[in-house]
C-alpha cells in the first residue's frame, strides 16, 4: 500500500496496470498520438487518478478520458470520483 498525505490506496495489481495500459492505448490509437507524448502523459495520470477513485470499468474510463479531451480540462475526472 501507497501513503500519500493520508490517505492509503492499495497498490495496482498487474492486471489493472494491464488494462489502464490497453484504455490509454486505445485513446492513444484514436487520437493518432503517442502514447510517450505529453497529451498521453496526462491522461495516464487523470486514468490512474480515476481508477484510485473507484471506476474500474474500461468503458466508463475511455468515455471519461473522451469527454475530458474534448473539454481540454480535468472536470469530468473531479466529477467521475464525485460520481463514483
Amino acid at each position: 500500500m501507497t501513503q500519500h498525505s493520508g490517505i492509503t490506496k492499495p497498490a495496482l495489481q498487474p492486471e489493472d496496470i494491464t488494462m489502464l495500459h490497453a484504455v490509454l492505448r486505445q485513446w492513444c490509437r484514436e487520437q493518432s498520438c503517442e502514447i510517450g507524448s505529453p497529451a498521453a502523459q496526462h491522461i495516464a495520470r487523470e486514468l490512474v487518478s480515476w481508477f484510485e477513485c473507484g471506476i474500474r470499468n474500461p468503458h466508463k474510463l475511455a468515455g471519461l478520458m473522451r469527454h475530458m479531451h474534448l473539454d481540454g480540462q480535468t472536470k469530468a475526472g473531479q466529477s467521475a470520483c464525485q460520481d463514483g
